[in-house]
């Protein structure tokens, strides 16, 4: 995946990086991210991460924690940068791009997402109401702000908010995992790309595992190229359309 996008990759990962906070998730992804670094040769700044609700444990009945995510996001990009134990919201910077992180699992219960629009006032006020020097805002989170079927609930709550705040501060792109499914859609006036993608190695039936490369040209204009991953196809990373 990272050949096929090239060497000025910069990887996102959003969310879920372990399953219900088990420590060998983490050690997991630990040797599989250390192998693509060694690898690719990819700097560890260039990767962007924030915490899913899988990524909670629960210290106590309303406690949520990130510890074990923010340890292991600390040991892959060697800086704290990532992690999420001391805030809700951070702003990245990376090349030419400004991310900014949300953990929409921060309240603490699985089952939804939520944004602290708090903190994430606060970011966004010191970030300042456009782009500056032909700079590209990225939001990044976990949940998604669109449900996608009548008995869904386990979108973000506070969606329009997050949506109305990013489209009024030049955000040209939003990533989201999730769903476990692909879907790609334009919103508001500045037609903010909202793009979400499946799960990387989820063993269930009926999910098709996923990822994908957006590309960003001149005028800030984004392509995406979606790719299910799979062992039973002949070509292990197959191009595909999005469900929206």
């Amino acid at each position: 995946l990272l050949t096929k996008a090239g060497p000025d990759a910069t990887l996102v990962l959003s969310g879920d990086i372990t399953f219900k906070g088990q420590q060998k998730g983490y050690d997991e992804a630990t040797e599989a991210m250390r192998d693509t670094l060694n690898e690719f040769g990819l700097s560890s700044h260039r990767i962007i991460i924030c915490p899913g609700n899988h990524d909670i444990v629960k210290l106590g009945e309303r406690q949520p924690s990130f510890g074990a995510f923010d340890a292991w996001s600390a040991g892959i990009r060697n800086d704290k940068h990532c992690t999420f134990t001391a805030t809700t919201c951070r702003q990245v910077v990376c090349e030419s791009i400004d991310f900014l992180l949300l953990n929409s699992a921060y309240h603490g219960d699985i089952t939804y997402g939520m944004v602290d629009f708090a903190r994430l006032d606060e970011v966004l006020r010191d970030m300042g109401t456009m782009p500056v020097d032909g700079r590209v805002r990225v939001a990044v989170m976990h949940h998604h702000l669109i449900p996608v079927s009548a008995d869904e609930n386990s979108a973000t709550r506070n969606a329009h908010g997050v949506l109305s705040r990013l489209a009024k501060h030049g955000f040209s792109v939003l990533l989201h995992g999730h769903q476990h499914m692909l879907l790609s859609l334009k919103v508001g006036d500045s037609a903010m790309q909202i793009s979400g993608v499946g799960s990387f190695r989820y063993s269930t039936p009926g999910y098709v595992n996923s990822a994908a490369i957006h590309r960003m040209d001149a005028n800030r204009g984004l392509s995406t190229e979606f790719f299910a991953v799979s062992k039973d196809s002949n070509e292990f990373l197959m191009s595909v359309k999005p469900n929206f």
